[in-house]
């Protein structure tokens, strides 16, 4: 049996193990919340990192199936603020509404619009631009992909002979969580010609 006494010393325990309680699982809870932020990121990171893959094997199949394209054709850099001079393929006009029939190109003008399909996006060109709802869609595998940093290509080709090597170039989300700056991240693949 509890005497008197020992009641006395024990009233209000059950509060500080109530509060203590409470203490441990909003850690625990903040904790969690950390690890679902940084895993969001590293998923985000993963994503980038699948759409660099497919943008530079994407070309790198493109240069396979274009063997006549000189090398200076895809190493030559493209002007990303205006549409391509010539559309190798059919495309959905989003200005117009109509689908186009692409035009006929030679080996130097499909280089060049591959090249700029890969590098480019549509909706930051100034014809697509001034649209709101052209500006915001995606066009090509490309439009998926992040922005590379300040002064970096989003997309390099260099050539050594007949061996191209193409890397594509993001920043990466996860490391820019308290105001870092963000990771600069590639992924390169090399084409034998």
């Amino acid at each position: 049996m509890m005497t008197a006494e020992m009641r006395r010393f024990q009233n209000g325990t059950s509060l500080i193990e109530a509060l203590v309680t409470l203490l441990v699982f909003t850690v625990g809870l903040l904790g969690f919340a950390a690890l679902q932020l940084s895993a969001l990121q590293s998923s985000s990171d993963s994503g980038f990192r699948t759409q660099a893959t497919w943008v530079v094997q994407e070309l790198a199949e493109r240069m396979r199936a274009n063997p006549d394209a000189d090398v200076a054709d895809y190493t030559a850099a493209v002007d990303c603020a205006s549409l391509p001079p010539q559309r190798c393929s059919d495309y959905f006009d989003p200005l117009s509404g109509a689908k186009v029939n692409a035009s006929n190109c030679s080996a130097a003008q499909m280089a060049t619009f591959d090249r700029w399909e890969a590098q480019c996006s549509y909706g930051a060109t100034a014809a697509y631009g001034a649209n709101a709802t052209a500006a915001d869609a995606r066009y090509t595998s490309r439009d998926f992909l992040g922005p590379a940093a300040a002064g970096v290509a989003p997309l390099d080709i260099g050539a050594n002979g007949n061996v191209f090597t193409i890397t594509a170039n993001w920043q990466s989300k996860s490391t820019n969580t308290s105001g870092a700056t963000p990771e600069n991240m590639s992924g390169t693949v090399q084409v034998e010609r």
